[in-house]
C-alpha cells in the first residue's frame, strides 16, 4: 500500500468519526430538548459545556445545563475558577442573550434618555414609577451623569398587565418631553394617564421579562449583563470600570 492510499484512508476513518460524533451530539441535543418541551422550555441553543458530559442550554427561560440524555439537569450559576480569579460562565451567556434580544427588539429610539457631558458608559435601566428605589435612583441622576454614566430608561410596571400604573408610564412614553414628564412622575408630581403608547410600554415589558427581569431598577451593561437592582453612582462606577477595564 503506497503512501496515498494510506493518506486517503486515514482521510475517511476521520470523516466517519467526525460524522459519528456529530450524530451522536445531535442525539444527545434532540433528547435534551424533549425534555425540556416537557416542562414548556424552548430551547435556543445548545452547547457542550466546559465540563465533560454536560451540555449547555440556552432557553426561553434562561440558562440550563444537562447531561446528554436530558435525566439530569442543573438550574443554576456555572463557575469557571482559575487561580487569580472566579469566572460566571452562566451570566457571560446570559448577557449575551440579553444583548442580542435587547438589539432584535429594536427599542433604541424608544428610551428615555438622560445623557452625560462627558460620556464613558452607558446603561439601560427598567423602571417603574413606583418604584422607590427607582425613585432613589433617578434622584441621584446628576452623580451619575457626573461620573460620565448616561442612563438610558425603558417602561418596566412591576405587577405587568395589572399594574395600575401602566396609562401613566404610556402617558409619560407618549409626552411632548419626556424627560420632563419623567421627572414630574418620580417625583409624584405627574397624574397623566394615556393607552396611545400602552403598546410601546408592553414591548419593554416583553423585553425585560425575556431577559428574566424580576424587579426594578434593573441595571443591563452596554455588554448585556443584568445587575441586581438599585447601585449608588460611585458602585455603578466601579462596577463599570470592573466589567470593562483593559
Amino acid at each position: 500500500m503506497n503512501l496515498k492510499q494510506l493518506m486517503a484512508r486515514a482521510l475517511i476513518a476521520s470523516a466517519m468519526l467526525s460524522f459519528g460524533t456529530q450524530a451522536a451530539e445531535g442525539a444527545d441535543k434532540a433528547a435534551i430538548a424533549d425534555v425540556l418541551a416537557k416542562y414548556r422550555l424552548n430551547v435556543e441553543t445548545i452547547e457542550k459545556a466546559p465540563v465533560e458530559g454536560l451540555y449547555e442550554v440556552v432557553t426561553n427561560g434562561g440558562v440550563v445545563y444537562a447531561n446528554k440524555d436530558g435525566s439530569y439537569f442543573i438550574y443554576g450559576q456555572l463557575f469557571h475558577t482559575t487561580p487569580t480569579e472566579s469566572i460566571n460562565l452562566t451570566e457571560i451567556t446570559q448577557a449575551k442573550r440579553n444583548k442580542k434580544l435587547f438589539e432584535e427588539a429594536d427599542v433604541e429610539k424608544e428610551l428615555i434618555v438622560y445623557p452625560a457631558k462627558d460620556e464613558k458608559y452607558v446603561v439601560n435601566v427598567f423602571t417603574d414609577t413606583t418604584c422607590g428605589y427607582c425613585m432613589k435612583l433617578h434622584s441621584e441622576m446628576k452623580e451619575y451623569n457626573d461620573l460620565g454614566i448616561t442612563v438610558r430608561y425603558l417602561a418596566f410596571p412591576r405587577s405587568g398587565e395589572r399594574s395600575p400604573n401602566i396609562g401613566q408610564m404610556s402617558a409619560i412614553w407618549c409626552a411632548d418631553d419626556k424627560v420632563d414628564a419623567m421627572n414630574l412622575a418620580k417625583a409624584r408630581n405627574f397624574n397623566e394617564e394615556s393607552k396611545q403608547c400602552t403598546d410601546l410600554v408592553r414591548r419593554h415589558m416583553a423585553l425585560g421579562n425575556a431577559m428574566g427581569v424580576t424587579g426594578t431598577p434593573a441595571i443591563m451593561l452596554e455588554d448585556g449583563t443584568l445587575l441586581g437592582g438599585y447601585l449608588p453612582a460611585k458602585g455603578l462606577l466601579q462596577n463599570l470600570e470592573q466589567k470593562f477595564k483593559g
